[in-house]
C-alpha cells in the first residue's frame, strides 16, 4: 500500500471528501473502506488507514502517561481523530471542526504521502511552501542521501 500524487478535489455541500480511486484501490481489504482522518501538524488534515492508525496507536500506547508532555502530545493526537468509512461513491464526511482547522472551503488538495493522505488548502499550502523553513536545498539532499533516493 502505497499513496503517492496529487488531487484538486472539491468539498459537497454535506461536507464530504470523493477520495481519488488510485487511493481507494490502494487501501488493503483488511482496512474496510475505513480511514482515521485527524489534524495535521502544518494545518492540514491527515488521512490515515485503518491499518496504519493502528500503529500510531500501538506507537501512542508505549508513551508513558504518567509523563505531562506524553498526555498531552497523546491528548493532541487522538483527541480530533475520526473514524470514516467511504460510501459506494467513496465519499467520507469530514467533520467542519476539521475543515474550520485546515482552513478547507469548497476547493481541497489531497496529496498521497506514502503511508497516509493529507488534506490542504491550496493556498495554505502554497504559504507553507513559500517559508523559509519548508525546505532548504541543502536539507533536501542530505534527506536524499539518507534514504539513497
Amino acid at each position: 500500500m502505497s499513496f503517492t500524487g496529487e488531487y484538486i478535489n472539491l468539498i459537497d455541500q454535506k461536507n464530504r471528501l470523493s477520495i481519488p480511486a488510485k487511493f481507494r484501490n490502494s487501501l488493503s481489504a483488511s482496512n474496510d473502506k475505513t480511514f482515521v482522518l485527524t489534524k495535521g501538524f502544518d494545518k492540514c488534515l491527515l488521512l490515515y488507514p485503518l491499518d496504519e492508525w493502528q500503529i500510531v496507536e500501538e506507537q501512542l500506547s508505549s508513551l508513558s502517561s504518567i509523563k505531562n508532555k506524553n498526555r498531552n502530545f497523546i491528548r493532541t493526537i487522538t483527541r480530533h481523530a475520526n473514524y470514516v468509512r467511504y460510501d459506494s461513491q467513496g465519499r467520507i464526511a469530514i467533520p467542519e471542526l476539521l475543515l474550520n482547522y485546515a482552513n478547507i472551503n469548497r476547493e481541497i488538495m489531497v496529496i498521497g504521502v506514502v503511508k497516509k493522505i493529507e488534506l490542504w488548502n491550496q493556498s495554505t499550502l502554497n504559504n507553507y511552501e513559500k517559508q523559509k523553513q519548508f525546505l532548504s536545498d541543502e536539507d533536501f539532499e542530505g534527506l536524499a542521501d539518507k534514504i539513497n533516493f
